[in-house]
């Protein structure tokens, strides 16, 4: 099984069976983020104990056989501009660069609430504004060094959203 390819649905079903623990799902992604982030710089904060913490939750529900909810053990990293309670939260500027949220913000709290694990807060433009690229520290895509995530290189024909929608 590649862990790094599973859907949501195959990840929730994954723990519901006990084929992995949310726990081992976690962990191979902090071995991935470890080896791999140097060269893509996509998180500014990552959020290990939160992790595990909520990991061993889904496993415990897993493990006593009751209802596991809907995004179960799914890995999910935040953009850094969405608090979370505990993690720092910069929204890629150097004035916050220290602060830590007393609370979470509602998409966050509500993730959690349906079983997803928060790795941790990615990279992102100042207060996530898209127009002055200033970051804690440069971000570019697995594909290419070339462009930072959510920059085309070269305009790509797209579908219409109707075509798009109809495929689905």
């Amino acid at each position: 099984m590649e862990i790094s390819t599973l859907t949501i649905e195959a990840t929730r079903s994954a723990v519901a069976t006990g084929k992995i623990t949310a726990t081992v799902l976690v962990e191979s992604f902090y071995d991935k983020i470890q080896n791999e982030d140097s060269q893509i710089g996509a998180f500014l904060t990552l959020s290990k104990e939160r992790a595990i913490d909520a990991a061993s939750r889904i496993d415990k529900l897993a493990a006593d056989g009751k209802p596991l909810p809907p995004l179960a053990g799914a890995p999910v990293a935040i953009k850094d501009v969405m608090v979370t309670r505990g993690v720092r939260t910069t929204a890629g500027s150097k004035m916050l660069e220290n602060y830590i949220p007393p609370y979470d913000c509602t998409a966050v709290a509500r993730l959690e609430q349906a079983g997803a694990v928060v790795l941790g807060k990615t990279n992102c433009d100042e207060f996530a504004m898209g127009s002055s690229n200033q970051r804690f520290i440069p971000c570019t895509t697995r594909m290419t060094s070339a462009v930072c995530p959510g920059v085309l290189q070269e305009a790509q024909p797209q579908p219409s959203p109707q075509a798009w929608l109809s495929s689905r």
